[in-house]
């Protein structure tokens, strides 16, 4: 048996917004994120530390792998060329 929590699995760290953020070169302090996270193109937080939203390392990169492959811009008025 394993007596790892599930909360402490090395191999899914958790992550703060600060680092969706600089991965995604997000600015407005956070404000993107939470528009994204609206509109369905982030994932809800999976829970809070410290009153800090925190996401596991494998939602969020799978949900950065659907955003990157949908060929979106990722800030309001950036066009699909300067996306790529």
């Amino acid at each position: 048996m394993n007596s790892t929590s599930p909360a402490l699995d090395p191999a899914d760290p958790l992550i703060d917004g600060e680092y969706i953020d600089a991965d995604l070169r997000l600015g407005g302090a956070g404000r993107t994120r939470r528009k994204m996270i609206a509109d369905g193109r982030l994932p809800v937080p999976d829970g809070y530390v410290g009153g800090r939203a925190r996401w596991r390392l494998s939602r969020y990169l799978a949900a950065r792998e659907r955003l990157l492959a949908s060929g979106r811009p990722r800030r309001p008025g950036q066009s699909e060329a300067a996306a790529a």
